[in-house]
Order: C-alpha cells, then structure tokens, then sequence
C-alpha cells in the first residue's frame, strides 16, 4: 500500500506524519511513505522518520536528485557526491539536456537559485563541468575521445558547410546569452558597423543538423562560421555575429539596436 499524501495539497506542503502514524496502526498490510524528499537528505533521515511512524519503507525520488549518496550507510557530504556523480557523467558522455535538468536538482551545489540558473544556461558541456572546478578533468577524458557518433556529426556538419568558410571560436557565457534577448543584438550591431565602414550588408542563415543549428554569417565573398551547440536560428546567427565583433574588436557598447532586420 502506497501512501501518497501529497496527492491534494502538492508537492511542497510538509508531510503530516501523525496522519501516517493512524494508518499504518489501522491496517494490516505494509505501508510505504512517499512524498517527504524535502525533509530527507541522508539515509539516517529515512530511518528516523520509519521509526517516528512505523511504517514499513521510505519511496524517494527528488532526495536522490538533491544527494546523490543518500542511500549509503556511511554519510557523504551531497556536494562530495554530487562531484562523483558529474565526474560519471563525464566519463559517460551525459548528454548535456540531462546534465542540466540533473544539476537543477542538486542540492547544496549553490548559494542561490541565481546561481544554478546561470549555470544551467551554458551550452556548452565544458563551461559547466569548468564551474565546479571539473575543467581539467573534462579536458583529460574527453581529449581524442572522438566517438563514432561524434565523427559522423562533424563530417555531416563539414558537408553541409561546404569548404572555405572562415571558422570563429568566441566562449559564450551565459550572462552573454542574455544580452542577446535584451540589451544587445549584435547583428544590428554588427550592420550597422559595416555599412558604416564601407562594407555590404552582411547576410546571415543558419545549418541545421540533428536539431543542432551553426551559424553562418556571409559580408562581401567571404563566409563565416561559429560552431556551437545552438539549440535555435536566432541564437546561432547572433552568436556568429558576436563571435565576429569579438575578433575585429568591433565595441558592442558604442551602438544602439534599432529596428530589427529581416535579414
């Protein structure tokens, strides 16, 4: 039998254990307390509360989210094992839509919820792993890693990208990312740099592969390229636009968005 309590007043209302307590000494059959993760960090946690109502087992699901370790009878600090946990999903290749919806749920990893939400706003694997000081580490297991899978999606992308394009690399924090949807729009930006300096307008497309888009910027006969794990067109042709800015040193604060463009 499965006591959900929850079931009425939500997920984040306390447990009323003294209910529990009266269910469990009127029936006969085993009884198993579900819905108090937000009271339980560590294996002792579950045991006091089963001695507390007498019930038969402890089900949790979002405790083992916050505390990786939190069935082990020897306690470990939720942030020792929630580094041994991001070093296996290194080792194992995360994919990184997992990783970020895992690491929302660690407890004990931040000082604020701003902290976790400017993390989890990387897209990129390293910038993350870098974040809890997993930045060697990373670079050490992943170097020559090069799967089948990986392989097969860069030479698709290579092919879809034809050759003579110029590559730009810019690391892309998130804090960065979130000029984009408001104080700075580097295609804007960057046209009006260019038409300002003589040049053509610059035209922008994107390549899509495995739901992945790259962002191609086009100015005049030459074709530039910024790799990255765009998850959306807007944000890859903006990325690519502020990849070139950052390597002409073209100064973002000096220019005001206008209209926006179709291009």
């Amino acid at each position: 039998k499965q006591w959900y309590q929850r079931r009425v007043r939500g997920s984040s209302a306390p447990c009323n254990y003294d209910m529990v307590t009266k269910i469990k000494k009127e029936l006969s059959i085993p009884v198993i307390l579900n819905g108090a993760s937000l009271e339980i960090t560590y294996r002792d946690d579950m045991e006091k509360l089963m001695e507390r109502t007498g019930v038969d087992g402890i089900m949790v699901a979002r405790a083992a989210w916050h505390n990786p370790a939190i069935f082990s009878k020897d306690p470990i600090p939720a942030k020792t094992a929630a580094e041994t946990f991001l070093k296996r999903c290194i080792d194992f290749e995360c994919p990184l839509n997992i990783l970020k919806y895992t690491i929302g749920k660690l407890r004990g990893l931040f000082f604020t919820p701003d902290g976790c939400l400017q993390v989890t706003r990387h897209i990129e694997p390293r910038l993350i792993y870098k974040h809890f000081g997993l930045g060697e580490y990373y670079d050490k297991v992943t170097a020559g890693r090069g799967t089948k899978i990986q392989d097969e999606f860069q030479k698709s992308k290579r092919q879809k990208l034809g050759d003579g394009h110029i590559l730009l690399k810019e690391e892309l924090t998130p804090t960065i990312l979130q000029t984009f949807r408001s104080t700075i729009a580097p295609r804007q930006i960057l046209n009006q740099w260019l038409i300002a300096n003589g040049f053509s307008n610059p035209t922008f497309s994107t390549v899509e592969n495995n739901k992945i888009f790259t962002g191609v910027l086009t100015i005049d006969n030459d074709t530039y390229v910024m790799e990255g794990d765009f998850k959306n067109k807007r944000t890859a042709t903006q990325a690519v636009a502020y990849a070139y800015c950052m390597r002409n040193h073209i100064e973002l604060r000096h220019y005001k968005t206008g209209p926006k463009t179709n291009r």
